[in-house]
């Protein structure tokens, strides 16, 4: 079964493809659901922690649970929700600098997964490269 969201932004920033099946993938992707790095940019330390929800009705999205990744539940495509929020650790404590949301798109190609990403809005803060990055694990 296909789980789309129906308002899916028709122009996507970035398409790649992970070397992966469509299975691992998706368990992959939501593995990474309220995980939290630090990374240092200029002279600033900041925390980024990521939230992921899969499209359940076509026209929401929802929490991942352990029924949903068994396999076989979800075929074909997948859309899922990332929402970013980076924030400063300045020494008053910390500092929302950007709070960004991500649609991708993860599409079965057998022995590998196509993904798009697609970032709401055009604000400042995170690209869909710094997506992928995240999502590839290069975390500098």
């Amino acid at each position: 079964m296909r789980r789309i969201y129906y308002r899916f932004p028709q122009r996507v920033d970035l398409s790649f493809a992970m070397g992966m099946p469509f299975n691992e993938t998706l368990n992959y992707i939501a593995g990474l659901d309220n995980e939290e790095s630090t990374k240092t940019t200029g002279k600033e330390l900041v925390k980024v922690k990521l939230k992921i929800r899969i499209a359940i009705d076509r026209a929401t999205f929802g929490e991942i649970t352990k029924e949903v990744l068994r396999p076989g539940i979800i075929t074909e495509a997948a859309d899922l929700q990332v929402s970013v929020l980076a924030m400063a650790l300045r020494g008053g404590g910390k500092v929302p600098i950007a709070n960004d949301i991500f649609y991708l798109r993860i599409t079965d190609q057998v022995s590998r997964t196509d993904i798009d990403i697609a970032k709401e809005g055009h604000g400042e803060g995170l690209d869909a490269l710094d997506m992928k990055n995240i999502l590839l694990g290069a975390r500098k």
